[in-house]
C-alpha cells in the first residue's frame, strides 16, 4: 500500500475518532510527528523538506560495533532528508563508516576531530539525493581557541530552497560564551540560515527564561520541550532559524523512542517547504 494512501487512510480516520472523542486510542505509525511546538501531529510529507539533530552520546567503535544498536540508529535516521550526528568519538574513523554502510542512500560529510583535551569528537552531516551540498567549512582550524567544538557549516540547495547550516556541540561549563562567539561568527546573515545541535541551552547551563543571544532568531525548540533521556526536563538540543527562513518553515518535533543505552539525548527535527526560495 503506498504511503500516500496510507495517509490519506489515517487522516480519515483520525477525523471520525475526533468526533467521537477517543483519538488517544488510536495506535499513530512511525513517521507521525509526536511532539511539536504548536502541540498537534502533522505528517512528514514527500514535498517537504526534513532536516534532524541527533546528540548519540559517544558515538565509538564500541557502539558501532552492536549491530543491533547501529541497526536502531540507521532505522531512526533515515525517516530524515538530511540529519546531523554529534558527539562522534572515535579516532580510528571506522564508526561512522558503519553507520554510513546502513544508510547507502545518503552522502556525509564530517568535521575535523576537535576539543582541547584528548576527548575529541566530530560532527557528521548525512543528506539524501534530493540535496545538492553546495558549500562546506569546517571552523575548526581558525576558531579551535573560541569553542570546545567549533561550528561546522555547510550550504545546500533542494528544489528552490538554499539554505545553510551551523551544527555546534557546545561546552555545558562555557555555553554563555560559546554561543556569543557563534552569534559573532555567524553575524546577521540574509540568506536562510539554521543553527541546530545540543547547544546545552538549559538547566545549570543556560538560562532558557532569558536567552541573551540570537534574539531576532527564532528558537523553535522551545522551552517547554524536552530532548533528554533523563528523568529530569531539559531543552538542551535546539533548532534555530533566522527571519529568511521563517517562510520556509512548517513544523518542527522529538523523536524521543529512545533509551539510556542508547543516548541520553532525544532526535529533534524540524520540517519545511522547499519549494519557496
Amino acid at each position: 500500500m503506498k504511503k500516500q494512501t496510507i495517509l490519506v487512510m489515517m487522516a480519515t480516520l483520525t477525523l471520525m475518532v475526533q468526533l467521537n472523542g477517543c483519538l488517544s486510542e488510536i495506535p499513530q505509525p512511525n513517521w507521525f510527528n509526536e511532539n511539536n511546538n504548536e502541540g498537534s501531529e502533522v505528517f512528514f510529507s514527500a514535498d517537504n523538506f526534513s532536516i534532524a539533530s541527533w546528540n548519540l552520546q559517544i558515538f565509538g567503535q564500541s557502539k558501532a560495533s552492536n549491530e543491533t544498536l547501529l541497526n536502531y540508529y540507521a532505522e531512526k535516521l533515515d525517516d530524515y532528508d538530511l540529519f546531523i550526528v554529534q558527539e562522534i568519538r572515535d579516532s580510528s574513523g571506522t564508526a561512522i563508516k558503519k553507520l554510513a554502510e546502513k544508510l547507502p542512500s545518503y552522502n556525509y560529510i564530517i568535521s575535523e576531530r576537535a576539543g582541547r583535551t584528548n576527548s575529541k569528537e566530530q560532527y557528521a552531516v548525512f543528506y539524501n539525493n534530493r540535496t545538492t551540498l553546495l558549500n562546506v567549512h569546517d571552523w575548526t582550524a581558525e576558531e579551535q581557541s573560541e569553542f570546545e567544538r567549533p561550528p561546522l557549516e555547510a550550504t545546500f540547495n533542494v528544489n528552490n530552497w538554499t539554505f545553510t547550516l551551523y551544527t555546534i556541540h557546545t561546552k555545558p561549563s562555557n555555553v554563555s560564551i560559546e554561543l556569543s562567539n557563534l552569534q559573532s561568527l555567524v553575524g546577521s546573515p540574509e540568506n536562510d540560515t539554521i543553527i541546530l545541535g545540543d547547544l546545552n541551552a538549559d538547566g545549570s547551563y543556560y538560562d532558557e527564561s532569558n536567552f541573551q543571544h540570537f534574539k531576532k532568531w527564532d528558537w523553535i525548540v522551545t522551552n517547554d520541550m524536552d530532548t533528554t533521556v533523563a528523568a529530569s526536563s531539559n531543552t538542551y538540543d535546539r533548532i534555530i532559524i533566522n527571519n529568511a527562513t521563517v517562510n520556509n518553515y512548517l513544523n518542527v518535533g522529538i523523536m524521543d523512542d529512545v533509551t539510556k543505552s542508547q543516548s541520553d539525548h532525544y532526535l529533534v527535527y524540524a520540517v519545511f517547504n522547499p519549494d519557496q526560495p
